[in-house]
């Protein structure tokens, strides 16, 4: 377990100076912890009892030499002084350790508040910078759950159930010091009560590991339905589903009540146990010490402050205990978070050289595309001109989409090479690619972010340019018809707006960037007849001089590009000018038909 802690070095800076801070005022604390309770000493024997103090005939050789001058004046003074200065010593000693525990708190949390903050920006950083076929497989509920419910597992295990293993340790190592430095006789026969302690807590920790994943893989799960709960509220709705969803939500937050049931069952136990084999033990040991005092050996002062440090010592030791189960189940998210961590995006950003802009033309040369085994894309190979226009024609799944996603550089192809001005796009740094491309997704995207943010994706956006680019897109008018105008929240998913204005507020995006190269991806397949008609007279003017990637199902919007391509199980079957296709009568033809016969 120490081990799998300690990997968490690997991926951040663990800032040790906050840690080993944190120890020294603990350890300090628990020292004044054991130092304090020495006062009962002199409480019990002078004052209480009206008796001198009796040095332990067990106590250490080297211990006597020490104590034996300060007991010689504490006998020697009135039982009033004694009083008075135990009252001072004990007051200073409350006062320092809540010094102490304030700085060691402090410290402790700074510690591991600061590395899990940052281990949740090298995971959101992990997840932004995976290539897209993570997303694809990859449940966005797990992924809340790792970035969410996981990090503040491992929130409690660094701030509090770590710095509790070692302060309640602590404790008890100052506890048994002080009961072997009195009698190391009884305290040897008061260890015996401790095996028994420990053997079922290290039982139940191991238990409590594996209910501490079952638990985490729940919370995935229930985390993925309230995810598609929220944004599949119409088709739930609307085919009746909202039985079964909150069935299948209701068996998964059962199964979390039963896990969670099963662990505090599990440390509930400890704590009782304990107790339970500590006071029989100690009854023995009462005895045994009493005996001691009736005979002379031991004054009462020193068996009370025996008792004190024994008793004292089943507080931390459930501590240790209820820690240890604790970190157990807490640790059990250190392999997904790890996992996540440990995932490599198969996109490589290994190119040297900086994408300027577009000089000569694209070329796909003999490419060839696998999903998950699955042949895509097969032998595909084309060139296109700087300025020109392709439109990219096919029924659905043939692989249109992943086509240009070859260009972005969401995937990489299993064979061949795609080239821009003569060299392969992997030699470009990937930052610079991207810089120079315009992307119109099918489904629209927006942010839950104003409007001008959505379009400029910029902080300080260029309010001219966001205002032109809306113009251009044929929102600008809607845009501004809105309350708050370009600040309009757009809402999660961009809710706030139907599917023909959300798309044209991502026309708006592609257009503020003033890219070279444009790709639309469906960019009309979710507008309304006459968004469809503004767009395509966007798209006319916004096609000058750059060169344009057009996938669509509405032939009508290809019919001024400057060449076609038909795409049929994967491979270019037809290519060539909307009439050349026409007249040829082949798989554009038929289209072509199905859309426009009468």
């Amino acid at each position: 377990m120490l081990k799998e802690i300690m990997k968490i070095r690997n991926y951040v800076e663990v800032r040790w100076e906050y840690f080993f801070a944190g120890v020294v005022f603990m350890v300090l604390n628990s020292l004044l912890n054991g130092i304090s309770i020495f006062s009962i000493v002199p409480l019990m024997d002078n004052i209480i009892a009206g008796k001198k103090i009796v040095i332990p005939e067990k106590l250490p050789l080297f211990v006597k030499v020490k104590l034996e001058p300060i007991i010689n004046i504490l006998n020697a003074l009135p039982p009033s002084t004694i009083l008075k200065w135990t009252l001072i010593f004990i007051i200073s000693a409350i006062a320092l350790k809540g010094l102490f525990f304030y700085l060691n708190q402090y410290y402790f949390n700074l510690f591991g508040n600061r590395l899990l903050t940052d281990i949740r920006n090298k995971l959101y950083s992990k997840v932004t910078t995976l290539s897209i076929d993570f997303f694809v497989y990859g449940r966005a509920g797990e992924i809340t759950s790792r970035l969410i419910y996981d990090i503040n597992l491992l929130r409690q295990m660094f701030v509090s159930n770590i710095p509790g293993l070692i302060f309640q340790g602590t404790l008890v190592l100052v506890y048994l010091v002080i009961i072997f430095t009195i009698d190391w006789k009884m305290s040897l026969l008061a260890l015996l009560i401790f095996p028994p302690l420990l053997f079922p807590i290290f039982r139940i920790g191991k238990k409590l590991r594996k209910i501490g994943r079952k638990i985490q893989e729940s919370y995935g799960k229930i985390s993925n339905l309230i995810y598609e709960g929220v944004y599949g509220q119409q088709i739930i709705k609307a085919y009746n589903q909202e039985k079964e969803i909150i069935n299948r939500f209701a068996k998964e937050n059962e199964k979390i009540f039963r896990s969670v049931m099963a662990g505090t069952k599990r440390t509930m136990l400890i704590g009782p146990f304990t107790e339970v084999v500590s006071v029989l033990g100690a009854s023995g040991l009462l005895y045994y010490g009493a005996r001691k005092v009736m005979g002379g050996s031991l004054s009462s002062g020193f068996l009370f402050l025996f008792f004190v440090a024994l008793f004292s010592i089943i507080s931390p030791l459930k501590g240790v205990g209820n820690a240890y189960a604790n970190i157990k189940q807490d640790s059990s998210a250190l392999p997904r978070v790890y996992s996540l961590l440990d995932k490599e995006s198969r996109i490589e950003d290994k190119g040297k050289a900086g994408f300027t802009g577009l000089k000569e033309g694209i070329e796909f040369k003999d490419i060839y595309f696998s999903y998950w085994d699955k042949l895509i894309l097969k032998d595909i190979s084309f060139s296109l001109k700087k300025g020109e226009k392709l439109g990219i024609v096919g029924h659905t799944g043939v692989g249109k989409t992943s086509l240009i996603g070859l260009l972005l550089r969401f995937y990489e192809p299993d064979r061949g090479s795609i080239l821009i001005d003569g060299k392969d796009i992997k030699e470009y740094k990937l930052e610079s690619l991207r810089a120079h491309i315009g992307f119109v997704p099918q489904e629209p995207i927006l942010f839950n972010d104003t409007i001008k943010r959505n379009i400029s994706l910029s902080e300080d956006p260029d309010m001219e340019r966001v205002r032109r680019a809306a113009e251009i897109a044929g929102v600008k008018e809607f845009i501004e018809s809105l309350p708050d105008g370009y600040d309009t929240i757009a809402g999660e998913r961009g809710t706030s707006f139907s599917g023909g204005q959300k798309q044209l507020i991502s026309v708006a995006r592609a257009i503020y960037r003033d890219p070279e190269i444009l790709i639309l991806d469906e960019a009309t397949a979710s507008l309304d007849t006459h968004s469809e008609k503004v767009l395509q007279e966007a798209m006319e003017r916004i096609m000058k001089g750059r060169t344009v990637f057009i996938i669509a199902h509405r032939l009508s919007t290809l019919r001024s590009v400057d060449r076609i391509i038909v795409l049929k199980e994967g491979e270019i079957v037809e290519e060539g000018t909307h009439n050349q296709l026409i007249e040829k009568k082949g798989a554009y033809y038929h289209f072509w038909e199905l859309q426009f016969a009468r």
